[in-house]
């Protein structure tokens, strides 16, 4: 079938692409929270089962996305295919549904959350997937920020939509809810969407000099895949010609690589890397944002899972109360994430992509910082403040990590770059399911104060050693190429 000339030039603008990962973003969030307030009366008063059995509900969330995770990113990337899998997802929606609509037992329950936990995999994996294969370095940061502006939305009105839903309607109403969206998402795909790497194709074979009002500046070239000294290729660069090739002398790239000591020139000759999900892990570009989302993820979830508890034992107060901290710090997220992102492409912009590694050690810094300031906390507005604190550092974090998977893929020009998204899922999904246990065990028994100064303490070591890695090894091998070509 024919489209008509205007929808196929909407098709083909990259923007179009963020808009509907954006989208996708919320209508993913809102359905995997519908039935946060919903499931423990659900499950205990409706269908008599015990709170123990909550466990396994969450757990089949997390074992489908990881199972998703691990496979979709390699299939994408090998039928170079982005449109059949954000299609699987939509209809999975879809099909979680229909069977929360018809569950009457516990075992339809885990199948709906099993089937859920699929269908988000896929989504969260394309939507950044798809964002990163059209968007140069330097916009990355904002336009990932928007995403994470969409789904904080969907994360504090699916509770609220859904809980009003059960109280009218039953379980019936959130699955009614849940049915509509996923075909939304279907019909929005099936219009809209066009498949993100024929549009890199397109543009990058057809000079287009901007893309966006914002893609009028070149981005300094910082990234190597590890093996070869290279420029950086994303969409935009090697359209506009900042990435031509040139012959420098070797005085000219001793004062280039001295100036600048992550920056390399391109090699017309390098060949495409093939890399696989492990192969990618094993690459100091990817393992450093991969151990941070772990990091920024799992203490959120930590903070999600200890807070109300603290907030009940220390200062007595109702669910009611203890809601509106989420709704507060869900409205400063809100606010805050587009100027994170917006700073992080500034700066990438100015100072090269090796940049998005200091600030994610950074924001690894203010995330200790805020956890100093939570768990001294004496009254509730003190608690709040160091909490939107924290949500603010998560994002310091999350933003640049999300952004350097598609940073790297776009230098190695690696067909990986659904891979490389999925390993953000996975490492989502892991900090989710070990995380929350040991906090729980260590409030138990050592109290607020120990158990998040010491978990908070180890993880934002970690995670700024783990990126600090790469920069920390291309200056020393900068160095070396600098005294090579002096010799």
């Amino acid at each position: 079938m024919k489209l008509p000339h205007y929808l196929r030039d909407i098709r083909s603008r990259p923007s179009t692409i963020w808009i509907t990962s954006s989208t996708t973003a919320l209508v993913n969030r809102l359905i995997y929270t519908l039935t946060i307030a919903s499931i423990p009366d659900l499950l205990q008063k409706t269908m008599g089962v015990s709170r123990a059995s909550n466990g396994i509900v969450t757990a089949a969330f997390g074992i489908g996305g990881l199972v998703a995770g691990s496979l979709i990113g390699y299939v994408s990337d090998r039928t170079q295919n982005r449109i059949g899998p954000q299609l699987c997802a939509s209809v999975l929606y879809v099909v979680s549904g229909l069977v929360l609509y018809f569950a009457k037992h516990f075992y339809q329950i885990v199948i709906f959350r099993l089937i859920l936990g699929i269908a988000s995999s896929i989504a969260d994996t394309m939507l950044f997937t798809t964002v990163a294969d059209v968007y140069p370095a330097n916009l990355l940061g904002f336009k990932m920020a928007v995403i994470f502006v969409f789904d904080n939305i969907g994360n504090m009105l699916g509770p609220l939509l859904g809980g009003k839903a059960y109280e009218h309607m039953g379980v019936g109403g959130i699955a009614i809810i849940a049915i509509a969206l996923g075909l939304f998402e279907l019909c929005m795909i099936l219009i809209f969407v066009r498949n993100s790497l024929d549009i890199r194709r397109t543009l990058a074979s057809s000079n287009v000099t901007q893309v966006g009002s914002l893609a009028d500046k070149p981005v300094k070239p910082t990234i190597n895949s590890g093996r070869s000294s290279t420029d950086t290729h994303s969409v935009v660069e090697s359209e506009s010609g900042f990435t031509d090739v040139s012959i420098i002398s070797k005085t000219e790239q001793s004062h280039n690589l001295a100036c600048n000591p992550n920056s390399h020139t391109p090699n017309p000759s390098k060949k495409r890397l093939d890399l696989h999900i492990l192969r990618l892990l094993l690459q100091l570009p990817v393992a450093g944002p991969t151990v941070s989302i772990f990091v920024a993820t799992g203490l959120q979830t930590v903070i999600e899972t200890i807070l109300p508890l603290r907030l009940f034992d220390k200062f007595g107060y109702s669910p009611a109360t203890i809601g509106i901290v989420f709704l507060i710090v869900g409205g400063v997220l809100i606010l805050a994430m587009p100027a994170v992102g917006y700073v992080n492409d500034t700066v990438v912009s100015r100072h090269g992509e090796y940049m998005r590694y200091y600030t994610i050690a950074t924001g690894a810094l203010c995330v200790f910082l805020s956890q100093i300031v939570m768990s001294l906390a004496g009254s509730y507005v003190v608690l709040v403040f160091g909490y939107s604190l924290f949500a603010i550092s998560t994002m310091v974090v999350i933003v640049p990590a999300q952004s350097a998977f598609g940073d790297f893929i776009n230098s190695s020009e690696s067909h990986a770059m659904a891979q490389c998204y999925s390993l953000a899922w996975i490492a989502e999904g892991l900090a989710n399911i070990i995380l929350p246990p040991i906090a729980s065990g260590m409030y138990a028994t050592v109290g607020f104060l120990t158990m998040l100064m010491s978990i908070s303490a180890v993880l934002c070591t970690t995670c700024a050693l783990a990126v600090l890695a790469f920069p920390i090894r291309q200056f020393w091998l900068s160095r070396h190429a600098i005294e090579q070509l002096l010799n």
